[in-house]
Parts: structure tokens; C-alpha cells; sequence
């Protein structure tokens, strides 16, 4: 029933029972185990200072509608070694959104990786397309030496037990200066409860005592259409703005961009036109 409302809640959908079909977060990761993401042969950057751009919600729909020009302006502007979408890649999960969001990703001329979001799985068969067109849900990635990425899939609102082992063996065993932990969902939002958070408070704290365990340096997430930020416990917490050319939920279309060196981290928002 929560997932039904919080359909109803995001957006129209042509498949309102979607969610119900579908595997359970546990069965995702598990699955995620045996598939290479589709990015993996993109050269990654191997310099002192990393650069990476972030945004969200890019809603692709099969008018292939979207902010991805004037994006691909700034990328030699602003140096950007790499992208991360966090999440709702798709506005539909339909097949034909994958291939376009795909193709417009491939044409950034930077890596990038992606984590699936809740409208990418509004078809019944989402899941088996983004396995298809991105790979896994979840992964670990190194970057330059000094960056580990970990990406996490709460495109149903939860981690679940297998999510969080692989989690915390895989901060174990990390050994850079910068962890940076990307997800849909945001931890927070505002003071008050809402449907745009990870919901299971018990998840959003445990997530935090790992992040303070492991030392991560950041948290990216996506889901609501704005820019947010705030510095919770030990870790920066981003909310990284929308791709979606339609109206936000506040504030103005841009991305987010972390810079990473032997300073430490620094970030700036980028306001689109």
C-alpha cells in the first residue's frame, strides 16, 4: 500500500501495479552481483585533482526532452572528469527511454555512472531494462587513486539486509582518502516527515553510524527536484537537483559539482539557463 501511494504521490503512471511485481530490493542486489555495469569501458580519470559533476531526475520520455546541451557546455568549462545520475534516468522505464537516455549519456565525452531511481522501474519489466541497458543496481567503483564510489539502489524506498552487508564489507575494505556513497533517495529533506526520504528511520541511521565508522566523505542523492544541502554528522548530504526541463520543486535547474584533491573536498551549484 506505501508503494501504491508513493506512485500516486511522484506522478501519473501507465502501469500503477508495476512495483508490485517486482523483485524485492534483496533480489536485485543479489542479482546485481553477476552483471558488469554498461560504462565499465569508459577510460577513467587518473589525475591529483578529480572533478566530478552530479544531477538527478532527468525524466527522459520518448520526446527525449531534456537540459543535456546546455550540461555539455560546462563540461570543459568546468574541467568535469566525470558524471553520476542519481537515480530517474527514465520517466516511464520503457525501453525506448533507456536507449535514449543511454545514447545522450555516451555523448557527454566524460564517464559517467547512474543509479536506478523509482520511475525506472514504472514498467513491470524495469528492472530487466535497466539490467539490460546500465547493469547492476548495485557496484563499487575506484577512481584516480584517491575516490571510491559506492552506489546503492533504494528505488523502492528500501536498502534491505543484503544491501547493508555488502555495504559495510565493501567500506571495509576501502582504502581512499574520499568515500562517496550515491543513492535515489535522500536521507533527509526538511524538518518534517515525507514521502521523498528514505522512509525506515532505522536504515537512515543506520546508514550514518556506517558512514561515520568508515569515514565517508559524502552522501549524492536525487528524488526531489531541487537543490538541497546540509552537513549531517561527519558527512556532506546533497540533494542534487533536477535534469527535468519542467517546472522544480523549488529553485533552479543546475548540477552540483565536487571537487576532490589533496585539500580535501569542495563543491560548488551550478545554475543552468
Amino acid at each position: 500500500m506505501f508503494f501504491l501511494l508513493l506512485l500516486m504521490a511522484a506522478g501519473c503512471e501507465e502501469e500503477p501495479s508495476a512495483f508490485v511485481f517486482h523483485n524485492s530490493v534483496n533480489k536485485r542486489v543479489e542479482e546485481s552481483g553477476e552483471l558488469i555495469p554498461a560504462f565499465s569501458n569508459l577510460r577513467l580519470p587518473d589525475t591529483a585533482v578529480v572533478r566530478i559533476a552530479a544531477f538527478s531526475d532527468v525524466h527522459i520520455t520518448k520526446e527525449n526532452v531534456n537540459l543535456f546541451d546546455f550540461f555539455k557546455r560546462e563540461i570543459p568549462l568546468r574541467h568535469i572528469d566525470l558524471l553520476i545520475v542519481a537515480g530517474d534516468l527514465t520517466d516511464h522505464g520503457k525501453r525506448e527511454e533507456y536507449q535514449l537516455v543511454q545514447d545522450d549519456l555516451y555523448g557527454m565525452g566524460v564517464p559517467w555512472f547512474a543509479v536506478i531511481g523509482n520511475h525506472d522501474l514504472y514498467q513491470r519489466r524495469g528492472w530487466e531494462y535497466w539490467k539490460n541497458f546500465m547493469g547492476p543496481a548495485i557496484y563499487t567503483q575506484k577512481i584516480s587513486g584517491r575516490v571510491r564510489l559506492f552506489f546503492l539502489d533504494t528505488s523502492t524506498g528500501s536498502l534491505g539486509d543484503r544491501q547493508f552487508s555488502w555495504l559495510e564489507e565493501n567500506l571495509a575494505k576501502s582504502t581512499e582518502p574520499y568515500k562517496i556513497v550515491v543513492s535515489h533517495y535522500p536521507l533527509f529533506d526538511d524538518p518534517f516527515p515525507s514521502i521523498y526520504r528514505l522512509p525506515d528511520h532505522e536504515e537512515r541511521y543506520m546508514l550514518i553510524s556506517l558512514f561515520r565508522k568508515y569515514g565517508v566523505s559524502a552522501y549524492i542523492s536525487g528524488h526531489i527536484h531541487a537543490f538541497q544541502h546540509k552537513r549531517i554528522d561527519c558527512f556532506e548530504h546533497f540533494i542534487v537537483g533536477s535534469m527535468y526541463p519542467g517546472t522544480l520543486d523549488k529553485g533552479d535547474h543546475g548540477f552540483l559539482v565536487l571537487t576532490l584533491d589533496k585539500k580535501g573536498l569542495s563543491w560548488e551549484w551550478v545554475s543552468l539557463p
